[in-house]
């Protein structure tokens, strides 16, 4: 069996048995060239609640906490992005990286699958001490509007609780 190969800002999962159990189980990861690709956020998700095992290019384990400092490294809100993902994860939605639409996460209602419909939000993860300029806002919903989707923020309390604000367009 191949084992799961943390490269760069992704895991790649190349045992097509645990791809297929790994997707099957809760629609983690795309498929690509027929390996499963990980977003960082999925990985932590998947070792922390299923136990996952990564392993370096080394061949060496990666170690839960060694994990979070490489994702910490890479992305200085991975916390902030990881604990909304987690909490929709936990709540049965399916979250999927929403980079081409300039937020964090496209969000699929409980039930629904990509390909098997739209998101219907797009998510931008922050701490509760962030702050958002209105130039930045507004691009936010416009964009999300163009795509016909509503704008998600989930907000992280220093506690890990998070908080959902959705937003949209009113015609008065």
């Amino acid at each position: 069996m191949e084992k799961p190969l943390l490269i760069k800002d992704r895991v790649v999962v190349l045992d097509h048995a645990l791809a297929s159990r790994t997707f099957n189980k809760g629609r983690f990861g795309a498929f690509e060239d027929g390996k499963l690709i990980l977003s960082l956020e999925e990985a932590m998700y998947l070792k922390e609640k299923r136990g996952l095992e990564i392993y370096d290019r080394n061949g060496k384990a990666v170690t839960l906490k060694g994990f979070l400092r490489h994702c910490e490294k890479l992305q200085k809100r991975f916390w902030a992005r990881y604990s909304v993902f987690k909490d929709l994860r936990a709540a049965g939605h399916i979250v999927k990286t929403a980079f081409k639409y300039g937020g964090d996460f496209r969000v699929y209602g409980k039930g629904s699958h990509p390909g098997e419909g739209h998101a219907p939000w797009i998510l931008y993860a922050a701490t509760e001490h962030e702050g958002i300029n209105f130039l930045k806002f507004a691009a936010i919903n416009r964009i999300a509007h163009s795509v016909k989707k509503k704008v998600l923020f989930g907000v992280v309390d220093d506690e890990g609780s998070v908080t959902y604000y959705e937003m949209g367009w009113v015609r008065i």
